[in-house]
């Protein structure tokens, strides 16, 4: 089952153009099974993404609602950006990377470093978390991701691998092209939340990019 779990639109995340009844039809013409929708700091409600789907045609896709947070620590130091599943109200922004493990974790949910090593300047920083994923108890890492150079995505594979988690494929999508480019593969069926975070909790996932294929 193929997933792509790191989508923004316009409805709730300003950087992005994507029209969400769009999304949901360009997502199935590019061959995916389900989608998250991950806005900055705010979940999509259970009601919303009924009409969405209603809205939009499309039934044969499952869409989940996730977000994305960024994280800072009290003297507002960037720890980096983080896709959360299984959490039933929005996060907003500023929380600590260390609360958001605390609650999400307690209500069965995971958190996953987005891009963690994206780059973000010549001098060797990173968009995302970095070596910092090796420092707390996440749940998964993007490991393929459309911004990343061979190097970026060596040392994504490599934290994975000493972490034990799980490695995601994900668009990071602002524009309908993006959608799927690259890919969470699931060896069981994802039939909900609670599934997905299962499926992530142990590892059950490969990712798979088609940029350059």
């Amino acid at each position: 089952m193929e997933m792509d779990l790191h989508i923004h639109t316009h409805r709730y995340s300003g950087c992005s153009n994507v029209e969400p009844a769009s999304l949901l039809r360009r997502a199935r013409q590019a061959g995916l099974d389900g989608i998250a929708i991950t806005e900055h700091g705010i979940r999509w409600s259970d009601e919303d993404l009924r009409e969405l789907v209603a809205q939009s045609g499309v039934q044969d896709l499952l869409v989940l609602p996730g977000q994305e947070v960024g994280c800072y620590t009290k003297r507002g130091e960037f720890q980096g950006e983080f896709l959360v599943f299984g959490f039933f109200k929005s996060l907003g922004s500023s929380r600590s990377l260390e609360t958001v493990l605390e609650i999400v974790h307690g209500e069965g949910g995971v958190v996953v470093a987005a891009h963690p090593f994206k780059k973000a300047d010549a001098d060797g920083g990173f968009y995302g978390a970095g070596f910092r994923v090796y420092d707390y108890d996440l749940d998964g890492l993007e490991v393929a991701h459309p911004s990343y150079d061979p190097e970026c995505s060596e040392l994504a594979q490599e934290a994975m691998r000493k972490r034990d988690i799980a490695g995601l494929g994900c668009s990071d999508a602002h524009d309908l092209e993006s959608v799927g480019i690259c890919r969470s593969v699931f060896a069981d069926p994802i039939t909900d939340m609670a599934s997905l975070c299962e499926a992530i909790r142990k590892r059950r996932v490969a990712a798979h990019c088609l940029k350059g294929a």
